[in-house]
This record gives structure tokens, C-alpha cells and sequence, in this order.
């Protein structure tokens, strides 16, 4: 289950999560006023792709 986050690098709302339940915790929030680094690679930490099992597998 997904649930809202603030991004460490923006500071807007985004989810942690599988990300099958997106809308569900973000629905609330436009779409221009959440955080777009996980779409821009531009996330450094925090919610996106910085995790344990990407640090494991080299990602």
C-alpha cells in the first residue's frame, strides 16, 4: 500500500510504495503541484528508487 510522503529534494507530495495506489493518496493534490523528480531522475533520496533493494542490486 502507498502513502503520502513529502520529497526530500522538492518538498511537494509524493507517495512511498508500490505505486499501484498513486491516485488513492495523491488524488487530493493537482497534478502540477506534486513532485515531478521521480519523473526527472532528479530525486537524490527519500521516496524515489534511492531504496535498500536498489543499493543492493546496483541501481
Amino acid at each position: 500500500m502507498c502513502r503520502r510522503i513529502e520529497c526530500s529534494s522538492c518538498h511537494r507530495p509524493t507517495y512511498a510504495g508500490c505505486g499501484a495506489h498513486i491516485e488513492q493518496v495523491l488524488g487530493d493534490v493537482p497534478p502540477d503541484a506534486r513532485c515531478k523528480c521521480r519523473e526527472t531522475g532528479a530525486s537524490k533520496g527519500g521516496s524515489g528508487g534511492g531504496g535498500w533493494l536498489g543499493k543492493l542490486l546496483g541501481k
